[in-house]
């Protein structure tokens, strides 16, 4: 676990993913501006790549986002996905998210800077 370079936030909703030309229904057991972690039971291994399609629902909105994403990590519960791109509507709910459970935007938005130079850093020494 100490791998994990942002904050993530107990998210329990529902969500689809579509991975090895499967799609299938699952819960969100938590997320970050980096990655998901969803209580999934399918064959798949570290590097399968998926198309993630979260339920949004609130007092205010219901709808949904899509991410793609590559398996980072798999356990008895679940699958831990990596976000390969994030469209800006996407970050702007995923922050919304977790300024609403952490109370901190400042901290998240820098963080998540932090998290994208090293992103930067580590696919140009490719």
């Amino acid at each position: 676990m100490g791998k994990r370079k942002l904050i993530r936030v107990n998210y329990k909703v529902d969500a689809v993913v579509s991975i090895n030309n499967i799609r299938k229904k699952c819960s969100v057991r938590d997320i970050s501006l980096a990655g998901i972690y969803l209580i999934l039971n399918h064959p798949c291994e570290v590097g399968d790549k998926a198309t993630i399609t979260v339920q949004v629902v609130s007092d205010s909105t219901s709808g949904e986002i899509v991410l793609t994403g590559s398996v980072v990590r798999k356990d008895s519960d679940g699958v831990a996905f990596e976000f390969s791109e994030l469209p800006l509507d996407s970050y702007l709910f995923l922050r919304n998210v977790l300024v609403y459970n952490l109370g901190d935007p400042e901290s998240i938005d820098s963080e998540y800077r932090r998290h994208l130079a090293s992103r930067k850093m580590k696919a140009g020494h490719k």
